[in-house]
């Protein structure tokens, strides 16, 4: 072979070598730089899973509270809800309540408004204490007669008085049944155990077909009894006595007593009105709180009818037609 030749094999040679050397420089700048990149990228990515993972977390612990502050504003609501709903529940009940006593207190005074306009007219049972043609005049009867005329009440007044009666022949002249009757006197002597009783403690008067004639069991009765005695000088027992001689009565809702203390003085106005009061309540009228003269005087009975229209009117028992 030529030298020439050799000389072109050597150089090519060389330049392959050469070429070789740059292309193993060149893959190698590209394999180091590949793996910079990689690891660059490998990092901005484990960066950003990082910032996912916060956020995730950030965001279920919001979630999380969110559903804590739903939860309470859900209670909150409900506990509203169950002040409103026992508001509204309580002020129904008083608008209830409210409406039934007024419905009751209207029905009441409707009832009474009929029974008013049904009655007859006013019956006085018990003693008048004024005798003769005085008592024409004078007696509590006349005078409350002639207020509820002048007053403009078309109402008549019925005398039922026993004139120095006791209370045993009272409830006879009403219709008490003997038997009941006939009780009070053997608890009477009883009591007395052998002593000497009053008359009015024992007997019973002899009555006319007029005087136990009942013509106003319709009225309204005005009960004035037990100063000429009869029932034991015990004011319970009046008491008793008063509510036989009611319940003869067709309406036992309208009544009115009066009371005052016995002839004797043997209990005193203010132990009778304690008995009577508390028996009778807004139906009981005490002379002694009316008037400060004896019960048989002129005054005495007009202050008494007066104290009787009074109280027919505040019971609502009248009405002017």
């Amino acid at each position: 072979m030529s030298k020439i030749r050799k000389k072109k094999i050597k150089k090519t040679n060389i330049l392959l070598g050469f070429i070789c050397v740059l292309l193993a420089i060149l893959l190698g700048f590209i394999l180091v730089t590949s793996y910079k990149s990689e690891q660059k990228e490998s990092r901005h990515l484990s960066e950003i899973a990082d910032d996912q993972q916060s956020g995730i977390e950030d965001y279920e612990a919001v979630k999380e509270r969110a559903k804590e502050l739903e939860e309470i504003s859900s209670e909150e609501a409900e506990d509203t809800e169950d002040i409103k709903s026992k508001n509204t529940e309580d002020t129904e009940k008083t608008d209830t309540a409210e409406t039934e006593d007024a419905d009751k207190t209207e029905d009441t005074k409707d009832t009474k408004d009929e029974t008013a306009a049904a009655a007859s007219g006013i019956v006085c049972w018990g003693d008048d204490l004024i005798n003769g043609e005085e008592s024409n005049t004078y007696s509590y009867m006349a005078v409350l007669q002639k207020l509820l005329t002048d007053n403009g009440y078309n109402m008549t007044v019925i005398n039922k008085t026993l004139q120095g009666g006791g209370t045993l022949s009272m409830m006879k002249m009403a219709g008490v049944s003997d038997e009941t009757i006939q009780g009070y006197i053997t608890r009477h002597q009883q009591a007395a155990n052998g002593a000497q009783l009053n008359v009015t403690e024992t007997g019973i008067r002899d009555l006319t077909e007029e005087q136990t004639t009942r013509n106003d069991m319709d009225c309204i009765p005005v009960i004035f009894m037990g100063y000429y005695g009869g029932w034991n000088h015990d004011p319970a027992e009046l008491a008793d006595q008063q509510e036989q001689i009611l319940n003869t009565f067709q309406n036992k809702n309208q009544f009115i007593v009066v009371g005052t203390r016995p002839m004797d003085g043997s209990v005193t106005s203010e132990a009778l009105d304690q008995v009577l009061s508390q028996k009778w309540g807004e139906h009981y009228i005490s002379l002694a709180d009316v008037t400060a003269q004896p019960s048989s005087t002129y005054e005495a009975q007009q202050a008494m009818a007066e104290a009787i229209l009074q109280k027919l009117q505040e019971l609502n028992y009248i009405s002017k037609n």
